[in-house]
C-alpha cells in the first residue's frame, strides 16, 4: 500500500501530459490493482465465516480486474497496437469488476426486513436509482447513444460503466439503508468511500472517453488509483479487527433517511441544467423517464408510510393489539349507540395478577413474552367487531359490539379467563396466566369515563375478592368488613410511625454520578410487614388520607435532601409522587411551600411527579400546578407513555420532565423498532423544551442505547435499587468521589 500511495504522490507531483500522462496510469493503475487484489484475498481468509464472505466477492473482483490488465500489458510488450480481443478482455474485465464488487457488497450484514419495510426499501431503492440513472443519462447514457451518430466501441465502453456504477449505487445504498452505520471507523464504511470515489472517477473516464483522444490526466488517473487504495485501505481495517466486519446491522441513521429526497433534488436540478445548457430533444426522454421513476416511488413510499405511521399511533408496538387511543374511542362509539338506538355495549377491564411478580423474578423479557401471549389469547377469543387493547403495563380492555346482554358479557370474560388458564411456555418454563376481570354494561345516562371507571371498580372488587370477573352494580362502591379494617390501620400508620421512606438514586448517564434521588413510600404493617405502596396508595387515595401521607413523605425528603446537600457540598435535587386526588386540595401549594421551608430546601431542588391521568382533569391540575411552578418546584409526566396524555394537553400543562416509562426501556435492543417510542418521547420533549429521565434501566445495554438516543438521566436497578437513607448518602458519596477522581 505503501508503495501505491509514494505513485500516487509522485503523478501528483510530476503532473505528466499527453502519452508520458498514459504510460504513468498504466503502470500505476497496475500497481494499485496488485495491491487491492493482495490485500482483500488475505483479508478473505480472516475472521469468522460472515466476515469472510464479502471480501471473498470483492477479492475475486480484483482478481477479474487484474488478470486482463497484466495480460494487455504482456501483448503491448510484443506488438505496439494490441488486437482488439485484448482490449474487449480489459473491457469485460471491468464489467466483471463491477458484478463481483456489488455481489460483495451485498454480503455485508443488513437488518431483515418486513413487508412494509420491504415495500419502503424497494420505493427508495427506486427513487435512488431514478436520480442516478438521471445523472447518468446526463454525462454517460445520453451523450454515448446520441451524439456520435453510431455505437462503436468507445460508445460501448461506457455504456458498460453507466451500467456498471448503476449497480454500484445500487449496492452502497442498499448498505446505507440496511446496515445501519453506526460507526465511520470499521472496514465497511471504508470500502463504501472507496466506491464511491471510483463512481466519481467514472464520470472523468466517460467524459475523457466522448471527448476523445483519450488521455489519462492527472485528475482520472488519482482519482481510479486512490479509489483502488481506499478499498485495499478497508480490507486492512478488517485484518486488524475482522469481527468488526460480521458485526450486526444497528440503527438507520437519520441522515440516511434522506437519500431519496437527494436523489429526487439531484433528478430535478439535472432537468433545471439541461433546460439552461441544452435546447435540443436530448436529454428530455431520459430525464423524463428518471422524474417519473422517482416521484412515482416517493408517492408510494409516502402512502407506506402514512399507513405504519397510523398503525403506530393506534396499535401497540408490543403486542398489536389496539391502544388506549382506539380503545377510548371505540368506547365512546359504543355509548353514543346505545344513546342512539338503545343496544347496550360492554367494557371489560382486565388486569393480569402476578405481573410484577413475574417481571422482578424472570425479567422483563419474560413479562413482555407474557403480555404477547395474552393478546393472543384474546385476539382469538373475541369477537371480530369487538375492539381489544392494550392500555397500560399489564392492564388491557375489550369493548364489547352488543353483546346482546350482561349475561352474556360475563360469559364472553369468563371465556377468557378459560382461554387464559393453561399455562404458556416461556423460556422453557411453563407460567400461568392469571386475571382479574371487572365489567360494566354502558347506560344512556353515563358517559364514557363514567363506564370506564365502573369497570374499574369492578376490576379492583374482582382482584380482592379473587374469583376473576365481576360486574358492577350499583352496591358494587360498598366496602367489605376487611378493607375497612386496612383503612383504618391506613389511616392510623402516619401518627403509629409505621411509614418509612427509601430512595431511588437518579443518575447522569454519562459518568454514572448521582443527581438526584426519587423518595418512594413504604408501610412497615405491624401484621402484614412490609407493604409496597402499589397496594395502599389507592386505599389512600380513596379514603382522603393520601395528602397527609404525601406531605409527610414530602416532608422527610426534603429534611433528608437538605442534610446530604450539607454534608456532601453538592447540588441534589428529590423527585417526590403527587397524587391527583391532592391536586384537589385547595391548601396544597401553601403545604409544599411550608415543607419546604421548614426543610431549607430550595424550591427548585423539588420535583413533583404526577402519572398522565392525573394531568388530564385538567380543571383541577392546572391552576395547581401553575401554582407550584411560580414557587420554582419542577413539574414531572410520570411513566410516559402509558396514560391518558396527548400532545394538545403537554402543550398547555405546565410540565417540565417527562419520565420515559419502564416499558418501553425494556423495548431496547439496538433495532430501530425497539427504540422507535424512546425515540419519538425525547424528540418530543425537546420540541416542547422538556427535560427527560428514563425509568426502569435495567442493563448496561439499555443505559448505553439511551445515552447513543440523547438521554442524559435514568434510574432503574442496573444503577440501584430504593434503599435505605443510609444506603443512599454512600451512594451518593461514592458517585462524587468517583466523578472527582477520588476512589477507583
Amino acid at each position: 500500500m505503501l508503495v501505491g500511495v509514494v505513485l500516487v504522490a509522485a503523478r501528483l507531483i510530476t503532473d505528466p501530459q499527453g502519452q508520458a500522462a498514459n504510460v504513468e496510469f498504466y503502470r500505476s493503475y497496475l500497481i494499485t490493482s496488485v495491491v487491492a487484489t493482495v490485500v482483500t484475498w488475505i483479508a478473505a481468509g480472516r475472521g469468522p465465516a460472515d466476515a469472510r464472505r464479502p471480501w471473498r466477492w470483492i477479492a475475486l473482483g480484483f482478481t477479474a480486474l487484474l488478470v486482463p490488465q497484466l495480460l494487455f500489458i504482456a501483448v503491448a510488450a510484443r506488438q505496439e497496437m494490441p488486437p482488439l480481443w485484448v482490449v474487449m478482455a480489459v473491457l469485460g474485465g471491468r464489467v466483471l469488476w463491477a458484478v463481483l464488487l456489488v455481489a460483495g457488497t451485498l454480503k455485508f450484514p443488513m437488518r431483515p426486513l418486513t413487508g412494509r419495510q420491504r415495500t419502503r426499501f424497494l420505493a427508495d431503492m427506486a427513487t435512488v436509482l431514478g436520480g442516478a440513472f438521471v445523472i447518468s443519462w446526463y454525462f454517460q447514457l445520453g451523450p454515448a447513444l446520441t451524439e456520435s451518430g453510431r455505437l462503436g466501441f468507445d460508445q460501448l465502453t461506457v455504456l458498460s460503466l453507466a451500467v456498471g456504477d448503476l449497480g454500484m449505487i445500487f449496492g452502497v445504498c442498499a448498505v446505507l439503508m440496511r446496515n445501519g452505520l453506526t460507526t465511520w471507523r470499521g472496514p465497511l464504511p471504508v470500502f463504501l468511500a472507496g466506491l464511491v470515489t471510483f463512481l466519481a472517477g467514472d464520470l472523468l473516464y466517460a467524459h475523457a472517453i466522448l471527448a476523445g483522444p483519450l488521455v489519462w490526466a492527472t485528475p482520472l488517473s488519482l482519482t481510479l488509483n486512490v479509489a483502488d487504495l481506499i478499498m485495499a485501505a478497508a480490507a486492512a481495517v478488517h485484518l486488524r479487527k475482522p469481527d468488526a466486519t460480521g458485526a450486526e446491522p444497528g440503527r438507520v441513521s437519520a441522515g440516511v433517511a434522506y437519500l431519496p429526497y437527494v436523489a429526487l433534488l439531484s433528478g430535478y436540478t439535472m432537468m433545471l441544467v439541461a433546460a439552461v445548457r441544452e435546447g435540443r430533444a436530448y436529454p428530455w426522454g431520459g430525464l423524463a423517464v428518471g422524474v417519473f421513476v422517482m416521484t412515482g416511488a416517493v408517492v408510494l413510499r409516502q402512502l407506506v408510510a402514512l399507513r405504519e405511521n397510523h398503525h403506530l399511533v393506534v396499535h401497540d408496538h408490543l403486542t398489536g393489539l389496539a391502544n388506549r387511543i382506539s380503545a377510548d374511542a371505540a368506547l365512546a362509539a359504543a355509548v353514543r349507540r346505545h344513546r342512539q338506538d338503545g343496544q347496550e355495549s360492554a367494557v371489560l377491564l382486565i388486569d393480569l395478577d402476578g405481573f410484577k411478580t413475574i417481571n422482578d423474578t424472570r425479567g422483563h423479557e419474560a413479562g413482555d413474552a407474557l403480555l404477547a401471549a395474552f393478546a393472543g389469547i384474546l385476539t382469538a377469543t373475541v369477537r371480530t367487531s369487538d375492539v381489544a387493547a392494550r392500555v397500560g403495563g399489564d392492564e388491557f380492555v375489550v369493548v364489547l359490539d352488543r353483546p346482546g346482554s350482561a349475561e352474556r358479557a360475563v360469559a364472553v370474560a369468563r371465556r377468557i379467563l378459560d382461554a387464559a388458564a393453561d399455562p404458556v411456555l416461556i423460556n422453557g418454563e411453563e407460567l400461568p396466566i392469571r386475571a382479574s376481570i371487572g365489567i360494566a354494561m354502558t347506560d344512556p345516562d353515563a358517559d364514557a369515563t363514567t363506564v370506564r371507571h365502573r369497570a374499574d371498580m369492578a376490576m379492583y372488587a374482582a382482584k380482592r375478592a379473587g374469583h376473576g370477573t365481576e360486574l358492577w352494580q350499583p352496591a358494587l362502591p360498598g366496602r367489605t368488613a376487611a378493607e375497612e379494617a386496612f383503612d383504618a390501620d391506613l389511616a392510623g400508620a402516619t401518627a403509629a410511625g409505621q411509614l418509612r421512606v427509601v430512595y431511588q438514586p437518579i443518575v447522569d448517564l454519562e459518568d454514572g454520578s448521582t443527581v438526584g434521588v426519587e423518595a418512594l413510600v413504604r408501610w412497615e404493617h405491624p401484621v402484614l410487614g412490609t407493604i409496597a405502596p402499589d397496594r395502599f396508595i389507592a386505599a389512600a387515595e380513596r379514603t382522603g388520607v393520601i395528602h397527609e401521607i404525601g406531605l409527610w413523605v414530602l416532608a422527610r425528603a426534603a429534611e433528608q435532601v437538605r442534610a446530604w446537600q450539607t454534608e456532601t457540598g453538592r447540588s441534589l435535587y428529590v423527585s417526590v409522587n403527587l397524587s391527583p386526588r391532592q391536586l384537589d386540595e385547595p391548601g396544597l401549594v401553601h403545604d409544599v411551600a411550608r415543607r419546604l421551608g421548614d426543610a431549607g430546601l430550595r424550591p427548585q431542588d423539588l420535583v413533583l411527579e404526577l402519572t398522565e391521568s392525573a394531568l388530564v382533569e385538567e380543571t383541577s391540575a392546572v391552576p395547581a400546578l401553575t401554582r407550584l411552578r411560580g414557587l420554582g418546584v419542577r413539574i414531572a409526566v410520570d411513566d410516559f407513555g402509558t396514560g391518558y396524555s396527548s400532545l394538545r394537553y403537554l402543550t398547555r400543562l405546565p410540565v417540565d420532565i417527562l419520565k420515559l416509562d419502564r416499558c418501553f426501556v425494556a423495548e431496547l435492543n439496538g433495532d430501530p423498532q425497539g427504540s422507535a417510542v424512546a425515540e419519538a418521547v425525547l424528540r418530543l420533549a425537546q420540541a416542547l423544551h422538556l427535560d427527560t429521565v428514563a425509568e426502569g434501566i435495567e442493563t448496561a445495554e439499555q443505559a448505553a442505547e439511551l445515552s447513543l438516543l440523547g438521554y442524559r438521566r435514568g434510574q432503574g436497578y442496573h444503577y440501584a435499587r430504593p434503599m435505605s437513607p443510609e444506603e443512599a448518602l454512600g451512594r451518593v458519596k461514592l458517585a462524587f468521589t468517583n466523578s472527582h477522581g477520588g476512589l477507583p
